[in-house]
């Protein structure tokens, strides 16, 4: 269990190019003209209208207190225990009292966590701050970050070798360049209300990286929450359900197959979403994160 991890979205190195456009001689007796506003080579360019962060700390959500956590009501409904529904699985309460809260995992990473915790956080840590774990949430056709009616939450990769500040966290403002390579999940139609944006749901492409594994799992039914700081920083978390055959699947076929042999029957027992036969194979789960702000780099030649 100590070598393992699930975590994160998405990976790599290189900062785009900045230089002032030349401003042109003033006339006589003119003021200086002002510095124009900084370009890219080529055809790269910064996405019009849009706010981006990157996530420099990511953690799974635990349990606040009995039967309450952070999370989403993934499948519109309250689910008693024992209801077959959720594979005799109850909901959580969120910490404002909703009911009918879908994180599943956060049940076993309260009893994980005294186990794995610290090795689990630390292996992530540096994944982030390698660049090899970058996760850019984008708002784009944004007015204004208190109070929008209609924005465009976009969750992708970004690739940088980053620069980490004294706190051991990714410095803010950094330029990252956008990873064509990679997958794209769009949220549409979100709304921004006091600062806090709700979205989904979607199809969340969240990296699986453990040992030599490097694979992109899916979650179902996803979501993100974002409080938005009078700065333009993130905090918030993501959820949605996870595939927990494919996952584990994947994980056998690594250096660490003899603990996720040994985690295997919990996870199963523990899959509480999308049941089939009776029988469910996914598990609700969430992610809560720090961003910081950021700038991302298109390039149109890729487009």
């Amino acid at each position: 269990m100590r070598r393992w991890l699930v975590g994160g979205v998405l990976a790599a190195l290189n900062a785009g190019c900045d230089a002032p456009v030349p401003a042109l001689d003033p006339q006589p007796d003119a003021a200086p003209a002002p510095d124009a506003a900084p370009y890219f080579e080529g055809e790269r360019y910064v996405l019009a209208g849009s706010h981006a962060n990157v996530v420099r700390r990511l953690g799974f959500i635990s349990l606040e207190g009995p039967g309450v956590a952070k999370g989403f009501d993934l499948d519109n409904r309250t689910s008693p225990m024992g209801e077959r529904e959720s594979c005799g699985h109850g909901d959580l309460t969120d910490p404002q009292g909703r009911p009918g809260v879908d994180n599943q995992l956060a049940n076993i990473w309260s009893s994980l966590e005294p186990l794995v915790g610290p090795q689990v956080q630390a292996l992530l840590q540096n994944a982030i701050n390698e660049g090899r774990v970058l996760i850019m949430l984008e708002l784009a056709g944004v007015d204004d970050l208190k109070n929008d009616d209609d924005v465009t939450l976009r969750v992708y990769r970004g690739l940088l070798r980053p620069e980490v500040g004294t706190r051991g966290l990714i410095t803010p403002d950094q330029t990252f360049d956008f990873d064509y390579a990679s997958p794209v999940s769009t949220l549409e139609g979100a709304r921004i209300v006091n600062g806090v944006l709700e979205a989904g749901p979607t199809i969340l492409q969240i990296p699986i990286i453990i040992l030599d594994l490097d694979i992109v799992a899916q979650l179902h039914s996803g979501r993100v929450h974002l409080d938005i700081a009078d700065d333009g920083t993130f905090t918030g978390y993501m959820g949605g359900a996870l595939n927990v055959p494919e996952v584990i699947g994947a994980l056998l076929n690594t250096g660490a197959s003899a603990e996720t042999r040994l985690v295997k029957p919990l996870f199963e027992n523990n899959a509480d979403m999308m049941p089939v036969d009776g029988q469910c194979t996914f598990m609700s789960m969430g992610m809560e994160f720090e961003a910081t702000t950021a700038f991302v780099v298109r390039d149109a030649a890729q487009e």
